[in-house]
Order: C-alpha cells, then sequence, then structure tokens
C-alpha cells in the first residue's frame, strides 16, 4: 500500500487516497480519519453503487457522518472496471454501460473483488489509529452484489449493512450474482441490516425478501421504505450508520 497524496482536513476530517496492488491489479481507494482521535478507532468500508466511482457525492457524506459523528475511519475502493480502474462510467443509456453489463457474465468477478477487498483490508488494519478487531462493511445495490460475498468470507468483518438488491427484477437477471448470492448469503453469520424500497424498479422487493431470507445471521433486520431504487430517504441512510455504530 502507498499513499497517492498528502492529506486533506476540512471540519475535522482527514482525508487521503492511497493505492494497493494485487497481483498487478492496482486498486485505487481513499481512506476518511477523524483529524484527531484519541485511540484506535473502528473502520467502516464502503461499497460504492454500480456505474459510480469511490468517491461519489453520497458515499462521501456518508463517510464524512462516519467519521464526524461517529470518530470513525472510512475506506473506500474503486470497483472492478469502476473510477480509476475504468471504463465503466455512468451511462444515460436505460440499459446500463455495456462493460457494466459483461461485468456480471464474467464467472471470475466476485473472487475478484473478495480479494480486492480482502488486501485493502489487510493494507489498512495495520494503519496507525485504526482498529483491526472492529470491521464493519456498508454496500447497497452494487455494493451488496459485490459486497456480500466479501462479507460472507471474510471474517474481520463484525457488521454488515447490505440491501437494495435480489434475485428478481430487471437488474436482477443480468449476470452470475443470484446463484452466486444463494450460496453466499448463508455464511453471512454476522449482525446485518438489510434495506429495501417497496417500489425499486431494479429489485423486485419479493427477490429482495427473499435474499434477506437466506441470510445466516440470527441477527439480521429489515428496513422498508416508500419509494424507488434510489430514493433511500435521509433517515434510512442514517439508520444504517447508527447500526453499525452500534455494533462497531
Amino acid at each position: 500500500m502507498h499513499w497517492s497524496a498528502g492529506a486533506q482536513v476540512a471540519m475535522g476530517v482527514s482525508e487521503r487516497p492511497f493505492v494497493v496492488t494485487r497481483e498487478g491489479d492496482r486498486l485505487p481507494g481513499i481512506l476518511w480519519m477523524p483529524e484527531h482521535a484519541s485511540g484506535p478507532v473502528p473502520l467502516v468500508l464502503i461499497g460504492h453503487g454500480g456505474q459510480s466511482e469511490k468517491r461519489n457525492p453520497n458515499g462521501l457524506a456518508l463517510a464524512r457522518r462516519f467519521v464526524r459523528r461517529h470518530g470513525f475511519a472510512v475506506a473506500a475502493i474503486d470497483a472492478i472496471d469502476h473510477g480509476e480502474r475504468g471504463p465503466i462510467v455512468v451511462s444515460e443509456d436505460p440499459a446500463g454501460h455495456p462493460d457494466y453489463i459483461a461485468l456480471w457474465k464474467k464467472p471470475e468477478t466476485f473472487d475478484r473483488m473478495v480479494a480486492d477487498w480482502s488486501a485493502t483490508l489487510d493494507a489498512l488494519v495495520v494503519q496507525p489509529g485504526i482498529d483491526g478487531s472492529r470491521v464493519g462493511y456498508w454496500g447497497l445495490s452494487m455494493g451488496t452484489m459485490l459486497g456480500l460475498p466479501f462479507v460472507a468470507a471474510e471474517p474481520r468483518v463484525k457488521a454488515a449493512v447490505l440491501g437494495l438488491c435480489g434475485f428478481a427484477g430487471r437488474s436482477a437477471i443480468r449476470g452470475r450474482f443470484g446463484e452466486r448470492h444463494r450460496v453466499d448469503a448463508p455464511h453471512v453469520t454476522v449482525p446485518t441490516l438489510f434495506v429495501v424500497q417497496w417500489d425499486d424498479e431494479r429489485f423486485d422487493r419479493d427477490g429482495a425478501f427473499e435474499l434477506f431470507g437466506l441470510l445466516g445471521s440470527a441477527d439480521k433486520r429489515m428496513h422498508v421504505y416508500p419509494g424507488l431504487h434510489a430514493e433511500v430517504p435521509p433517515e434510512g441512510t442514517d439508520a444504517t450508520r447508527e447500526f453499525l455504530a452500534a455494533h462497531l
């Protein structure tokens, strides 16, 4: 791991970009930390949504709230073929960017992203000021599509926020993640909060309910809100943050 630039500090939040290299893959990321921390702090990993990147506006706002309101460290990396790892960008095509569609048809996508997150976590937990025994994962939509297998495989993750994902709907039929989730979901055994949008136009709620039912955690809860896929209300996002804060 190496730092690609110095830290920028604003309103008590230090933001510093980094790069982790794994088997020739370059994994660009950002670490947000409290400017002044009294001791080792918990770490939350944020998996961004599809056709987005690590420093998207919603993820940036969430990271800053974790730091300012809870004193946590937060990290995000670009997913495969996204952001600095290109070529996937936001597309106006309702079918989605062609490379984004292709990503879900590659059998190596999920194991590759699990390895990416694990390598990133390896690099972060040895950094001064981070408590590697208190790690959480936050990822909705593509953050669940790629993050659920990671949570299932990584024992260092102690609590997770997942959702906006399921086995039915126009986005659910694009590739292999449904069959992968059926295998991995029972191995998600940490406390988990799962978010569902009642009118989700990408993932039908029945398919989301089915995925939730397969999660292996004895401590799991579902929050359901009216509205479309991208319309999680502010109080819903706040609830996810408070959930991880309570468990870490």
